[in-house]
């Protein structure tokens, strides 16, 4: 069930703020500033048109390619960036548990553009407004290496806060699971260099398993759902 009540929300925020209390000052204020200063460039006149995750999304991604998150990621673990990502987006929703993971999977998106296949040709459709720089920015401070393997991770978030959002409203983890399988089949099939990734079906999973404990516990850390991914 999403939570409505403006009552929990504050209290979800005011528990993520006491979670994110083993950071020393020195690391929680500049993290402080690019939030700020993330709701000062993100937003516009015309934000409130924009549907909730998304415009929160929007928040996520200049909060994401700032410096001082930059700095913070590369200083921690790959888990704790992780639960920071989450734990910004939550407090960006105001505690809504669901549109805080769609925000999560939107500003975490690791592609620029679609690269579909068209008789022969390869079409580039953008999937994001950056500017290339801020993209490339971006993408670097994403946690690499999730699950620990050689392989880089960095797309591991979107989908991991993807099926999260996607459990919250659908509530069945087979649909979550069949909406997994049919991006990864639509990838092979129309994208150029597209091919099913079970790493990627991996992440959904450990997502769809995460959202449940959210809703009923809002501070528990999205990295103790992640498993062993092969």
């Amino acid at each position: 069930m999403r939570l409505r009540s403006q009552t929990q929300r504050f209290w979800i925020c005011f528990i993520l703020l006491l979670a994110s209390g083993s950071l020393s000052a020195q690391e929680r204020n500049p993290l402080e500033t690019a939030e700020e200063r993330a709701r000062l460039e993100a937003s516009t006149p015309v934000s409130f048109l924009v549907p909730d995750g998304i415009r929160e999304g929007y928040l996520m991604r200049a909060y994401l390619r700032s410096e001082e998150f930059g700095r913070f990621s590369a200083s921690v673990t790959p888990e704790e960036s992780f639960d920071e990502i989450y734990y910004t987006a939550v407090c960006l929703a105001h505690g809504d548990i669901s549109t805080a993971s769609l925000a999560a999977s939107f500003g975490c998106l690791e592609h620029e553009y679609l690269p579909f296949a068209l008789f022969g040709a390869e079409l580039r459709i953008p999937i994001t407004s950056e500017t290339h720089s801020e993209f490339e920015r971006r993408c670097a401070h994403l946690p690499q290496h999730l699950y620990h393997l050689a392989e880089d991770d960095r797309d591991k978030p979107q989908h991991f806060f993807a099926s999260a959002w996607l459990k919250s409203w659908v509530c069945m983890d087979w649909l979550v699971d069949l909406a997994g399988e049919m991006v990864e089949a639509g990838e092979n099939l129309l994208l150029v260099g597209g091919s099913r990734d079970p790493r990627d079906i991996h992440a959904n999973q450990d997502g769809a398993r995460f959202e449940p404990q959210a809703e009923s516990r809002p501070a528990t850390p999205p990295s103790i759902s992640l498993t062993p991914n092969p």
